[in-house]
């Protein structure tokens, strides 16, 4: 008989005391028990190591890993996807409360995609329900299309579950950008990806977020935010670009070249007649209307000059 494939999960800590212990239960009593849990702490100050030592006396499973200099957030999941040794990788938060058949429904429903993601009900600090789901805010993509990744992304890094076979390919992972959306450019560019349309995770909403999902540290617009904005753009594509060859890295090659110098002049034709011509594959994922209407792409012509002499007025 066949052994079930061993997963590992790989569980990144920094600071995290206030909601670790609640997470660990939920990895630690998952029903698929083929399962590693790699630690890896980057230079916590709090209780985070203590309370992982704790666990580690009754559940072997788990591997605890004490960066020697804190690393930060990407290279931190880094070095735990280096250190997994299961056929599929599930990267966690430190803070979120996964469904005891979380595992066991990702393994059964994998096949042979290369990733597979599921949807999550956000919960507030206090792990309260707030009613609504990731669904809720994205259109979930399915398949081998990386280009609806090129600006938006729907595979948050605690909802997924990817092959071994993706490690070579993205590691090391890039200096810019996250790493959960890098990691789903990639898998639709190498193969086929797959959305579990269940709520598998509690993800916490609270300000140590790394991401904001749900736009509450949002800022009023202004010069500084824009040009802040068009440089994480610009240096996404050009990592999107450098992946090749696919159609996708090919339009992200050309967006990137129409686009980079957005930050200094007034206008951007070609760029915004890119975004026109692709836009219903590049603003699939937005469920928010004023991203796929003829006005948004127009919009992209400006470039940074022009709208801060608008904000200016």
């Amino acid at each position: 008989m066949k052994q079930p494939p061993l997963v590992s999960i790989a569980l990144c800590t920094y600071n995290g005391q206030a909601h670790i212990a609640e997470q660990l239960d939920s990895l630690v009593n998952q029903s698929y028990s083929t399962t590693e849990i790699v630690v890896v702490d980057d230079r916590s100050k709090d209780d985070t190591v203590k309370i992982v030592q704790q666990y580690r006396e009754n559940h072997p499973q788990i591997q605890l890993t004490i960066n020697p200099k804190n690393l930060g957030y990407q290279k931190n999941f880094e070095k735990a996807f280096s250190l997994c040794k299961g056929e599929y990788i599930l990267p966690s938060d430190q803070d979120d409360i996964w469904s005891l058949e979380k595992v066991e429904e990702l393994i059964k429903n994998v096949g042979d995609h290369l990733l597979i993601y599921h949807d999550s009900a956000f919960v507030s600090a206090r792990g309260e329900p707030i009613g609504m789901k990731m669904s809720d805010m994205l259109n979930m993509v399915e398949g081998g299309d990386p280009i609806p990744f090129l600006f938006y992304n729907c595979v948050s890094g605690h909802s997924m579950m990817f092959s071994r076979k993706l490690l070579p390919h993205v590691l090391p992972l890039p200096q810019k950008g996250v790493y959960d959306h890098y990691i789903a450019f990639v898998a639709t560019s190498q193969g086929k990806i797959k959305y579990f349309p269940e709520a598998l995770v509690k993800h916490r909403q609270h300000e140590g977020n790394a991401t904001d999902i749900l736009g509450r540290k949002r800022i009023r617009s202004s010069k500084r935010v824009t040009l802040e904005r068009m440089h994480r753009e610009n240096q996404w594509l050009k990592i999107c670009s450098e992946k090749k060859p696919n159609d996708a890295g090919q339009l992200a090659k050309e967006l990137y070249e129409a686009g980079k110098k957005r930050t200094k002049n007034f206008i951007n034709p070609k760029f915004a007649y890119l975004v026109f011509r692709n836009q219903e594959r590049l603003m699939y994922i937005p469920k928010n209307k004023s991203f796929k209407t003829l006005s948004f792409a127009i919009r992209q012509i400006w470039g940074a000059k022009a709208k801060s002499l608008w904000k200016r007025n």
